[in-house]
Parts: C-alpha cells; sequence; structure tokens
C-alpha cells in the first residue's frame, strides 16, 4: 500500500454570534445559559420539521432544558407541536417529548420554544431531536419549516429523514438555542486525517512530523489514537502524553516513534478534556520524503475539531496523468471516519465545467475507520485521463473528516486539500 498526501485548506474563525430578533430575552431561562446557539441569517429558507431531524455529536451540557426553533407555518391560524430528544440516536433511550401551541398570525419565520423541563444528560452524549405537526387549523396544508440558514460550524447537524440510527447527512446546522446546564469540563477531539511513515510511489518515502501545542493556563493529558488503513499492524494504537501549560512538544516521524507502525498510514486523534467550550488545542503536521534520492518540501496539515467533520464538500484542482507516473500529478482520496457507525461515503469526479469524469466511487466506511483510495481517476474507471483541474465532489451519510491528496510525479512534492 503505499502512502500519498496532503495540502491544507484554511479554515474560517469560529465566530460566536447572538441571534437575531427571534431570540429575544424572554425566551431565555433565567436558570441556565444556552448550551448550543445556532444563529439565524438571512434569506429566509426552510425544511419540513415533520420529516427532517437534526442531532448533535456530542451534546457540551448536562442537563437538557429548553429548545428554541424558528418556525415558518404554511397560514395563519393555531398549530400544536411536539418534539422529542432520544440518547445517541432516532431510536435510542427517550429522554423526553416536550410540546408547543402557536397562534401562528402569518408565514413569517417567528420563535418557538419546546420546554422540557429539566432533564439530566451525561456531557459529549449525542442527542437527537424529532418533530411533529400534532394538529393544525382546519383545511392548511402545507410544511412548517425549520429554518437551516446558520453559522456553518453549528454544533446541530440536519438529517434527511429519522432512521436508525442517525438517517443521513443533509447539511451542516439548523437554526436552534439549547438552553440547559453547561457542563464544567469538556471533552474534545482533534484529528489529523492523514499520517504516514510509509513508501510510496516514484521513490517517495513519506514521514509525518507533528507538533502540538497547549495554550490553556494548565496541563492536559491527552490520548492519541492511530488507526491506519486496513489490513496494516498499527503498531501500539494509543499513547498517552501530558503537555504543560503553554508549552508544545514535537513528534518527529510521529507514526513510528509514537505508535511504532512504519510502513503505515492512517489518521490520528488527540483526545482531551478542558473547561474549554471550544477546543483550543493546537497540532500541526508536516508530511514529507526527508531523504535522498527524493527529498521533499512536504505539505502541511492542521489538526480540525470534531465540529469541524463534513458530511458533503466540493474539491477542486485535482490533477492525473494517465498511465505516465514521469511528469505531471496523481491524485488520492481519504476519509476518517469518526462515528460509531457505518458510514457511506460517494466520490463524483467532474472538469472544471462541472461534466462528470467516469463512474462515482462509493466505499463504506467502518466505525471509526481511515482509509485512502490511491489514484481515485483509476478508481472512477477513468485511469487515462489527463488533467490539472479537475473537481471532486464526496457526500457520506455522516460527518467525517475527507481529503484529497495531489502528487506531483517529478519532484514527489504532495499538496492536499481537506
Amino acid at each position: 500500500m503505499t502512502g500519498e498526501f496532503f495540502r491544507g485548506k484554511h479554515r474560517f474563525a469560529r465566530i460566536l454570534l447572538v441571534f437575531f430578533a427571534f431570540l429575544s430575552a424572554a425566551a431565555l431561562r433565567a436558570d441556565g445559559p444556552a448550551v448550543i446557539n445556532c444563529p439565524w441569517y438571512p434569506p429566509s429558507n426552510g425544511d419540513d420539521f415533520a420529516t427532517r431531524g437534526f442531532y448533535t455529536q456530542g451534546y457540551p451540557g448536562t442537563s437538557l432544558k429548553q429548545v428554541v426553533i424558528p418556525l415558518s407555518f404554511p397560514a395563519a391560524g393555531t398549530y400544536q407541536l411536539s418534539l422529542t430528544a432520544t440518547s445517541a440516536t432516532f431510536d435510542g433511550t427517550m429522554l423526553g417529548t416536550a410540546t408547543a401551541t402557536v397562534a401562528a398570525a402569518s408565514t413569517a419565520f417567528q420563535s418557538v420554544t419546546f420546554d422540557f423541563g429539566t432533564i439530566s444528560v451525561n456531557e459529549s452524549t449525542p442527542i437527537a431531536f424529532a418533530g411533529a405537526v400534532v394538529s393544525r387549523p382546519p383545511g392548511v396544508a402545507g410544511n412548517v419549516l425549520m429554518q437551516f440558514v446558520t453559522d456553518p460550524l453549528c454544533r446541530l447537524t440536519e438529517t434527511s429523514g429519522r432512521d436508525a440510527p442517525l438517517s443521513s447527512f443533509r447539511r451542516g446546522g439548523i437554526a436552534a438555542l439549547i438552553i440547559g446546564d453547561v457542563a464544567t469540563t469538556f471533552n474534545h477531539i482533534v484529528t489529523v486525517a492523514a499520517a504516514a511513515s510509509v513508501h510510496g510511489a516514484n521513490l517517495t518515502y513519506f514521514h509525518t512530523d507533528a507538533w502540538v501545542e497547549n495554550p490553556l493556563g494548565v496541563a492536559v493529558t491527552i490520548t492519541a489514537t492511530y488507526r491506519c488503513f486496513g489490513g496494516t499492524n498499527c503498531g501500539t494504537g494509543t499513547a498517552q502524553f501530558t503537555i504543560n501549560a503553554g508549552q508544545a512538544m514535537t513528534f518527529t516521524d510521529i507514526v513510528q516513534t509514537l505508535f511504532s507502525a512504519p510502513e503505515t498510514a492512517g489518521s490520528i486523534t488527540f483526545s482531551y478534556s478542558s473547561t474549554a467550550y471550544v477546543s483550543t488545542l493546537k497540532v500541526v503536521t508536516r508530511t514529507y520524503t526527508p531523504s535522498l534520492p527524493n527529498p521533499t518540501v512536504g505539505t502541511f496539515l492542521a489538526g480540525k475539531a470534531a465540529i469541524d467533520a463534513a458530511g458533503a464538500a466540493t474539491f477542486v484542482g485535482l490533477g492525473n496523468n494517465g498511465a505516465d507516473r514521469s511528469r505531471g500529478f496523481r491524485t488520492n482520496f481519504g476519509f476518517y471516519n469518526p462515528s460509531a457507525y457505518p458510514n457511506t461515503v460517494t466520490v463524483t469526479l467532474a472538469t472544471a465545467d462541472g461534466t462528470p469524469i467516469g463512474s462515482p466511487v462509493t466505499q463504506v466506511f467502518g466505525p471509526h475507520q481511515a482509509l485512502q483510495i490511491n489514484d481515485i481517476f483509476t478508481a472512477a474507471g477513468v485511469g487515462g485521463t489527463v488533467t490539472t483541474d479537475a473537481t471532486a465532489h464526496i457526500t457520506a451519510t455522516l460527518p467525517g473528516f475527507p481529503y484529497f491528496s495531489v502528487t506531483d510525479n517529478g519532484s514527489g512534492d504532495t499538496s492536499i486539500q481537506q
């Protein structure tokens, strides 16, 4: 198995914003802060409240009290709604059902509050939500709509349905405010989608160096877990280390030195707990060929927080040079599935103008599985294609960490998009 990698893609900084007028102060309970706040942005767009669902990948609180959602009604009149919360999956343990009676004056979006009382929840447990229209004005048809234009880094994931375990990814986020008791410590995971200590094509020998920095004022203990591509020995698999306040650690050839797993490639997760609501751990890696005859500059890849997992993404600037590996480029596709459930991922290649290239490539990833498909053009049945500007669109039933690595056949240098 060859290992090929990397070009980094800058992510927008996380921005914490408040809701617009629909989440007025009157909607908030005095006995609990916001556990999750996904603001509503223009334009006004919605999905069916009664058939779609949404879930938190990890609930950052210890209780669930209220869920406030902007909803649009098909006509004026009185509606009775319900919202059911279950643990982990749509068919999981029932946490509770809240009801709301709404006198809609128009079809405009308005804030609707579902009061669950106080339900105890274990921090980091996923919670799935499913809404229903219990009653509506006589003769009124049409859907009650949830507002889905929100922060792209919202901690909620909208689903296409409510089938078990978590249906399939529809988009990242719906507008909602969830009130409860915020946890005092938070569990975080930072993922490096691709790392290696492995020989590749054209005399490349990819090594990954890693730098891990703790900016907090207290020490953190980190558990690093290596999930190598299928069919190889992952060495020790896990390692634990502590980084003191404001300090950093360097790992040269991390796959070999930390996990004793030579000639493998895969994904690394760094798990830790802290009092910070958002992940603060800084992880940067460089993957390169360090020695002759083909030393390379390599590429840098930043670790990504769990909230950055994507269920759909488009990648550009992919290259392929047919069977000629003496020049041009070659492209590989990789994915890490952070979920505890199987994840079906589909890759569709296209020209710059959107014309499909070859056949879609579909791969089922097991729970917490990392896998790279080398030479994605050949996998799509178009290995003879010569291009430097292809695009790829990926979809996944559950959010994960996709990447494409493009390697220069002449120099051996690799860049990555993630």
